[in-house]
Parts: C-alpha cells; structure tokens; sequence
C-alpha cells in the first residue's frame, strides 16, 4: 500500500534544510516509483546546501545517490515491476537536443537531475525515469547499490584519462571519489597509483595505492583532480611530466590561473569530465566485484530521521566518515 504522504529533506534557502511532508509522488508516463532504501550524501549535495551553484529552484527535496524498491510503474514502462531492487541514476536526458544527438546525453542542453530541477531522494519516495534505473541483485546491500552513479561517474574520469596501463596516475583527493577512481585506475593497469590528501583516516581507506606526503614534480602521466579545492589544481599541473594529462573532475566555482606556458612547452592535456556516457552497466558490474570492495566505503548509514547527523558527518567529520547513508525502514 503506497501512502500519500511522506517525509523529506528541503533545500528551503542556503544552509536551511527542512524536514517536511509533502505528498508521494505519483510516476509519469514512462517513470518509476521507488521507495528509497538507502540514499548517500554526495559532495555536491553539500555545495548545494552551502551555496546552491546550480540554481536549484528552492525549496527543492535534494539527493541524487539513492537505491530502493520498485512501488510503482507508470504507463508504458517495459521491463521492470513492482517490488524489483533498483538503483537509480540522476541524469536525465531529454534525448533531441544537438549534443544528446552527438551521443552525448551526459552534456545535454536540457538536462533533467534529480535534486537540482525535479525532487530528489532525500525522501520516502521518488521517481525516475525507467531508463535511467538499473536492477540490483536482491542479495546487495541498498547501500552499496546506492553507488551506482558515484561510480559511474568516476569510470568517465578513467574513461577521460585514457589507456591507463603501465601509466602513473596521481590522484589529488581522499573523499569518496578520490577513492573510487584510485581503485578504478588499479583496475584499469595503472604501474602505480599515488594519491595526495589530507586525512590520514581516509588515505587509510585506499588499497594499493601509495600515499604521498607531499607533491609530487614531473612524475604522473595523468592527475585527476578529485577535490574542490583551488590551490589543487597547481599541485596537480606540476606533477604531470612532458605530455602529461590532466582530468579534472572535481567543481572548482572560482576562476583559477592556469600557467599556460607550461601547458605549452610541455604539451600538456587538459580534460573537463562532468557526469558520465552511459556507464551504468559498468559501473554495476563494479559494484559487484568483490576485488573492489566498493561497499567499504559507506563508514556510516544513519536513520533518516537522524539527518542532521548524517549531515554532518559527511560535512564535517571527514576524520571518521567517508561516505554518509541515510537509510529507511
């Protein structure tokens, strides 16, 4: 029995999030209903409590990690069906404009994401689109499941990158998705993976990788910048040697000089990667290989009701936390 109302989390004005009800959504044409299980705080979603980057039209239900249970399925959905695990990915496409006709959906013109122009996962319920849905084994945690897109989109950075075998790879980063892409750039047949950062507990987190103290001169290939930080784009252009390859993957809201004549005398690349082409498949294979050990990295998995913990835990505690889940019963 799905109810009409249920609780959410709003994003009301910068830094007022709201516990409410409000009613269930009902699923559209070609939409899913899911009641969510598990939805993660991503880094994002705090620049979005913190300074709404995007323009989120407030008050807006925030969260875009989630994984749940099919409740319902509006007309025309194929394939799927009431009480499937799912996990869903934010991005949705429009499918006409000139880039989504370039195969390039993730940079559509007019790009729909849950949390930011429709309501998000902080909530009960949501729905999605059925494409944008993948089924998850009944056997995997909601909490892992819930990576889904986190994934997904660090497999775009390692895609951006290149042929990554037998290459050095520094990754400036330790949060959750400096994580996942050194697991994923091992996976890939990196000769060595370094990354810089600053929290002893989560650099403690990284398997295989070899953790540096200070910046690296001249030795990568390929620095990914995974942290939002300004001072880190520097580190990560002195650390790539002549035709080295920079990724930069984090959101950086202030201009940033570049040095330009490096880039030139050296031929150095440099690469935006924003959402992912279409990796969904990819990235739920990930999660269900065990060598990965992806579920590690959700530390903490808090009631919902208890959002203002889960909150800041992944705000503010980054000497304990990783990735903060919010679950419900």
């Amino acid at each position: 029995m799905i109810p009409q109302k249920m609780k959410a989390l709003q994003l009301r004005a910068i830094n007022q999030l709201e516990l409410t009800e409000m009613p269930v959504p009902v699923p559209g044409p070609g939409e899913v209903l899911i009641r969510t299980r598990v939805t993660t705080i991503c880094t994002s979603d705090l620049h979005d409590i913190r300074a709404n980057p995007f323009g989120i039209r407030l008050p807006n239900v925030l969260g875009h990690e989630a994984a749940g249970i099919i409740a319902a399925c509006g007309s025309g959905v194929e394939g799927l069906k009431p009480g499937q695990h799912v996990a869903a990915h934010p991005v949705v496409p429009c499918g006409h404009c000139v880039e989504c006709r370039r195969n390039f959906g993730h940079l559509c013109l007019n790009m729909g994401h849950l949390g930011i122009d429709r309501q998000g996962t902080f909530a009960a319920y949501f729905t999605q689109r059925a494409d944008r849905l993948r089924v998850l084994p009944e056997t995997m945690p909601f909490a892992l499941g819930a990576l889904l897109e986190p994934v997904a989109n660090c497999l775009q950075a390692i895609a951006r990158a290149g042929d990554l075998r037998n290459r050095v790879v520094l990754v400036v980063g330790d949060g959750p998705f400096g994580n996942i892409i050194a697991r994923l750039a091992q996976r890939a047949g990196a000769a060595r993976v370094l990354v810089l950062g600053k929290e002893p507990f989560r650099l403690g987190m990284i398997p295989g990788a070899e953790i540096l103290n200070e910046a690296p001169q001249g030795l990568a290939d390929v620095a990914i910048l995974a942290v939002s930080a300004n001072e880190a784009l520097d580190t990560c252009m002195r650390a790539l040697r002549k035709r080295g390859r920079l990724i930069v993957f984090s959101l950086l809201m202030d201009p940033v000089p570049v040095n330009l004549f490096s880039v030139h005398v050296s031929e150095l690349e440099i690469l935006g990667c924003c959402n992912d082409e279409d990796k969904m498949d990819e990235a739920l294979t990930c999660l269900k290989d065990p060598a990965l050990g992806l579920e590690a990295l959700v530390t903490h998995r808090i009631p919902f009701e208890n959002w203002e913990e889960a909150i800041d835990l992944a705000a503010n505690r980054h000497d304990k936390a990783l990735k903060v889940a919010m679950t419900f019963s």
